[in-house]
């Protein structure tokens, strides 16, 4: 997704011009809500014992679409919504949530820092891709093979994944009957902490992605050329690496919502603060202070929902269900942020509706925590997976 909104300004300009740029959003948006949506099959299925299959399967599916996009022409929206939105989308929701869950096979008190590391990858890929495909799209090669080239380097990088990557503990037994699946799932949706959770992410995702998606327009809008408008973006994921990183380390000593809470205020807070960015600086200071705060809230939901898994061979299952149904709300979003921004670019519309999105979430953290008592405490980890590995 960080890639994406890069590259389309790309599309706006050239590839797609004769779309609107709203017809274009929908190729990001799409691909989000089946990045989520994907999870849910694929996280029940590595709980089984299918973490193999389902990454492998995945990975051929992200190469496959890269390389139909490569094939796509000019001006063809259709095509680039199936191969760049549709398929995409489905390929990466195949790979992260069981990359993430796994991790859990492997790690208790470490957990979240490894959860931190691994989604840091996102964040360095965000930083990466963007500058190598502006520079592939507009130097000898082209768009076509500048896709190809990122086919091949994803590739080499998902050979090295595959190999490195298994799970450890033995898979849940297999619910043979439907009454037995219904109340599998029935369980997660009885678990109120849970749902509480689940709802949380939900409103999160609706407000936490508008600076992402809008950053570059608020950029040239207040004087930067549209060259430096394109590295706000790559300089919001760059500082996002730290962002991912640095609360994991301690989170599992100061509990999870006693770091998830303040992290999501000072999102908020800079979400309001957009309203009087008048000028460059403003826009560079946004790029680094909400590319590190958006980084550590958004690497916060997976522990968040390890936190609260009784137990470790559920995780796969309950990480897709919440991460698809926060798709949802990274789908309806933006979109409404846009709306609200209108022609005129209405600023306080979007970012009021975003921040106050973000706000409601850390307040919901916040009631979390007094739903169960000692979930904000570190050490109460031990009580809900005292048979964890080490």
């Amino acid at each position: 997704m960080a890639v994406f909104n890069d590259t389309s300004d790309f599309f706006v300009r050239e590839y797609l011009s004769n779309s609107s740029s709203f017809q274009i959003s929908w190729i990001g948006s799409v691909q989000v809500l089946f990045l989520g949506c994907s999870g849910i099959p694929c996280g029940y299925a590595m709980d089984h014992g299918y973490f193999r299959w389902v990454m492998i399967s995945g990975s051929a599916l992200l190469v496959f679409c890269l390389v139909m996009t490569s094939f796509c022409q000019e001006q063809q929206f259709w095509q680039m919504f199936l191969a760049n939105g549709l398929g995409l989308g489905i390929a990466v929701g195949m790979l992260y949530v069981p990359a993430i869950g796994v991790l859990s096979h492997h790690f208790k008190k470490r957990r979240s820092l490894m959860m931190g590391l691994a989604q840091a990858g996102s964040s360095v890929g965000g930083l990466v891709h963007p500058i190598m495909l502006n520079n592939l799209f507009h130097g000898r090669l082209g768009f076509a093979w500048g896709v190809r080239v990122s086919a091949l380097f994803n590739l080499i990088l998902l050979i090295v994944a595959n190999l490195l990557m298994s799970t450890r503990l033995p898979s849940r037994p297999k619910d043979t009957t439907f009454k037995k699946q219904l109340l599998y799932w029935k369980g997660f949706f009885t678990d109120k902490v849970y749902v509480m959770a689940t709802l949380s992410i939900f409103v999160l995702y609706c407000g936490v992605y508008f600076p992402t998606f809008f950053l570059q327009l608020a950029a040239v809008k207040n004087g930067l050329s549209t060259n430096l408008a394109f590295y706000t973006i790559t300089l919001l994921n760059g500082v996002g690496i730290l962002g991912r990183i640095t609360p994991t380390i301690v989170v599992d000593r100061v509990g999870v919502f006693n770091m998830m809470i303040p992290v999501a205020v000072a999102c908020s807070a800079l979400i309001f603060s957009w309203i009087a960015m008048k000028d460059a600086a403003g826009v560079i200071s946004m790029a680094v202070f909400y590319g590190y705060f958006a980084g550590a809230v958004i690497s916060l939901v997976g522990p968040m929902i390890a936190y609260l898994t009784p137990n470790v061979s559920d995780i796969g299952a309950r990480l897709g269900v919440s991460i698809g149904i926060g798709a949802v709300g990274a789908l309806i979003g933006p979109p409404i942020c846009g709306a609200l921004l209108m022609s005129e670019l209405i600023w306080y519309r979007p970012a009021i509706f975003s921040g106050v999105r973000i706000l409601l979430q850390s307040l919901l953290s916040l009631w979390l925590t007094s739903l169960n008592q000692g979930l904000c405490v570190g050490k109460c980890w031990n009580t809900y997976h005292n048979k964890d590995p080490q």
